[in-house]
């Protein structure tokens, strides 16, 4: 029960924080192309990636503090519910090279943001 509370926690700051991130990156963005849900998924990646390897060197035992910022801020932050619906709406509408766009980028840059967010940590560690 109080792993669930934990998640809920992070998952309440995650979730405000990614609101308040799509906004001040929409305010610049006057394509139709979800750039905002995209660097969200990206640095929620990268995030993660630097979290768990951090976290596995210097706190592996602390699992409340792993729930807290990877499932609860992390799950919260991140957007693949949202990057799938974009994903569909744009195919929908017929921009279906941005579809396809938002797809190839999304999968790309998110795999390489856990990569080089690993890779820091392991610097920072070391």
């Amino acid at each position: 029960m109080l792993n669930s509370f934990v998640v809920g926690c992070g998952g309440f700051i995650g979730a405000a924080s990614r609101y308040l991130l799509s906004l001040l990156i929409n305010r610049y963005n006057t394509s139709t192309f979800p750039v905002s849900t995209l660097i969200i998924n990206i640095l929620g990646s990268f995030l993660i990636g630097l979290l768990v390897e951090i976290l596995a060197v210097q706190n592996p035992n602390n699992k409340k503090l792993l729930l807290f910022l990877t499932t609860g801020i992390l799950g919260g932050f991140t957007t693949f519910s949202t990057f799938s619906l974009e994903t569909i709406n744009l195919y929908q509408n017929g921009n279906t090279f941005l579809a396809i766009l938002n797809v190839v980028l999304s999968i790309l840059f998110c795999l390489a943001g856990v990569v080089l967010g690993k890779v820091l940590a392991r610097v920072i560690i070391s």
